[in-house]
């Protein structure tokens, strides 16, 4: 449990670093390679919550706190799907 907790806070950091890096990066650049890169990053970063909905978890309509829990529940289904993809590498290194 303590490494999915490890995890949870390295996927939040991470996720928060990319975005503001993405966002500074397309509001004052004109080059649209890299405009194009950040979009695609923050729609891969956006992805379990994405297949939903398009707008989802970043323009999700409706209050504050609705798209706060969109953000999270995204950042922990990105989580999980890192600690069971580790769980299973780690059992198949092991030879289980």
């Amino acid at each position: 449990m303590k490494l999915f907790f490890k995890l949870l806070f390295i996927v939040i950091v991470l996720e928060i670093i990319i975005t503001i890096f993405c966002t500074f990066i397309m509001e004052e650049t004109s080059s649209r390679l890299l405009k194009s890169i950040c979009s695609l990053l923050i729609i891969f970063l956006s992805f379990p919550i994405y297949i939903i909905d398009k707008s989802y978890p970043f323009y999700a309509q409706g209050s504050a706190n609705f798209g706060l829990m969109l953000m999270l529940i995204n950042v922990v289904l990105q989580t999980l799907i890192l600690y069971g993809f580790i769980r299973i590498v780690s059992k198949k290194k092991n030879g289980y």
